[in-house]
């Protein structure tokens, strides 16, 4: 999902890029096609093939880090198990030494917010927070990117994790509409993870992404996607009540997407950073990649939507 343009990002920038390929990748053959993708581009591979496998074979995983000056993790968030099996590569770089950077597997929203989400999303995003407090005790050099929602999850549904497509007849917008969020593409948060971990002014710091042109509501989102096949959609409005109960019935991996869109659409990131500020959030950490990297031209919204079939 994230991974892979991460790898065509590092390739892009002309760095050597070293994949580590789990084994059950082997058995995948769209994986595969994947792989033989990159491969043309130029990435090499490491295979861990030990007992365990990848991340929790740990004399392999910490050959693999001693060939690398940067560490980029995109491990999934099926549990809060699966995000912290991170501490193993945290491990790995210690007894490696020599890695200049590591990006942690985040790239969403702020996980400082966590403690005010509903779960599965505040545990969810409380095992990320934990990896980031690793991270500075171990004293390892980082990058933490929040770079919002990923447009390639949610404009094509528009706001709605439980749809299957692009709205035909109606649409459901959650809360009133109104609040803007920030949409990133995927690609473009790649070119800018490649643009941090040389950059010495992102050292130790958290990077956000918010691209003002894609500042966007969800009503914003379905007048545009109205506009492109020329039809006014019946509009159903969820409240926030009628919406922390879906999150409650529903389950995962829906349940954790809908409890984001509650915390960042209709609770309001605003509202949220300004409760984890008065509880001690590290603002003084943050860096803005829109200030940073001025000339970066971002995929905007309308772009995107006008892309699609």
């Amino acid at each position: 999902m994230i991974g892979r343009h991460l790898v065509m990002a590092s390739l892009d920038a002309g760095h050597p890029t070293a994949v580590l390929v789990r084994p059950a990748t082997i058995a995948d053959t769209e994986k595969t096609k994947l792989m033989e993708a990159f491969r043309s581009f130029g990435a090499s591979f490491v295979y861990i093939m030990s007992s365990g496998g990848d991340i929790n074979e740990h004399e392999g995983l910490v050959a693999a880090i001693k060939q690398a000056d940067v560490v980029i993790s995109a491990v999934g968030h099926s549990s809060p198990e699966e995000v912290e099996i991170q501490l193993k590569i945290v491990t790995a770089i210690q007894e490696a030494s020599g890695v200049k950077r590591f990006l942690p597997s985040e790239y969403g929203c702020d996980v400082e917010l966590a403690e005010h989400m509903l779960e599965p999303a505040r545990s969810m995003l409380g095992a990320k927070l934990r990896i980031r407090d690793a991270v500075r005790a171990a004293g390892i050099t980082h990058t933490f990117i929040c770079s919002n929602w990923f447009q390639g999850f949610l404009l094509p549904r528009p706001g709605n994790p439980e749809a299957n497509g692009p709205p035909v007849n109606s649409v459901t917008i959650f809360g009133d509409g109104k609040l803007q969020v920030f949409f990133v593409n995927e690609k473009d948060m790649g070119a800018v993870a490649m643009k941090a971990v040389e950059d010495p002014r992102t050292l130790n710091r958290i990077l956000h992404l918010r691209p003002q042109e894609n500042l966007c509501s969800l009503d914003e989102l379905v007048s545009l996607w109205e506009n492109k096949i020329g039809k006014v959609l019946e509009k159903i409005y969820v409240c926030e009540q009628e919406l922390v109960k879906k999150v409650q019935e529903s389950s995962f991996p829906l349940n954790f997407q809908l409890a984001v869109v509650h915390a960042t659409i209709v609770a309001g990131e605003t509202k949220l950073s300004e409760k984890a500020t008065a509880t001690g959030a590290l603002i003084n950490e943050a860096v803005e990649a829109m200030e940073l990297y001025p000339d970066m031209n971002y995929v905007t919204v309308e772009e995107y939507l006008d892309g699609l079939p």
